[in-house]
């Protein structure tokens, strides 16, 4: 009878003792922001063409989108390029739980991020009956268009910086885990929003950089030049 006790005892000693184990050990979730492989790439659409507007609508735009400050209360725009960047996330998670307690660690695994260029090119509607008019205005515009693609494709490094810091950010103040598995959907949320929020400020920082560089193209010289090249 000491014999079987004893054996029952050892069996139930051995089965709590894996059972915390598995409690100190395999739920480790400290780190588990480390391994995320992240990926960032450009994708930018052909920009669209907009020709419904009067030369002082597009003024005003103009206006509007360089906060009056880059333009002479004499000028008369007739054409401008507005940019927008959108982002998109594609996560793969793996979620490592606690089989008797149902809780979970949080583990991106990987990140893949697509920053979207969405460009419009605004002409006068006037511009469109002119040959000259319409290709003059087009290969000026299309300087702005190529601008805005490289400079943001020269920071992707900088976009994939930021989304790491975003993760970190994330592990920092909310962690990885353990949590409860029904949470898992509020948890990648977050997360989503952690990176969303860091790219946010690289692409503040990148937009500053491309509005720089906008005002090299839109000097006087070009004006005069537009303005020679055709009869408006």
């Amino acid at each position: 009878m000491i014999n079987k006790l004893s054996y029952f005892l050892l069996i139930v000693g051995l089965l709590f003792a894996a059972l915390r184990y598995q409690e100190m050990g395999e739920l480790d979730c400290a780190s588990a922001g480390e391994r995320a492989q992240v990926s960032v790439r450009l994708d930018m659409p052909d920009p669209e063409l907009n020709t419904d507007l009067s030369y002082a609508q597009i003024t005003q735009k103009f206006r509007s989108y360089h906060g009056g400050q880059a333009a002479s209360p004499y000028l008369q725009a007739l054409g401008v390029t507005e940019f927008f960047m959108d982002v998109q996330f594609q996560l793969k998670f793996l979620e490592k739980m606690k089989s008797f307690t149902g809780q979970a660690c949080l583990i991106p695994e990987k990140v893949d991020v697509v920053l979207i260029l969405k460009q419009t090119i605004f002409l006068g509607q006037s511009s469109t009956r002119s040959k000259c008019q319409f290709k003059t205005l087009m290969d000026h515009e299309m300087r702005h268009v190529t601008i805005n693609r490289d400079i943001t494709q020269k920071n992707l490094k900088k976009f994939e910086e930021s989304v790491r810091v975003g993760i970190a950010n994330y592990g920092q103040y909310q962690g990885w885990g353990p949590y409860e598995l029904q949470r898992s959907s509020d948890k990648k949320e977050k997360l989503k929003a952690y990176m969303d929020s860091s790219i946010k400020r690289v692409a503040k920082e990148t937009e500053n950089e491309i509005n720089r560089l906008q005002s090299k193209v839109d000097t006087p010289g070009e004006y005069m030049r537009i303005g020679r090249a055709c009869r408006w």
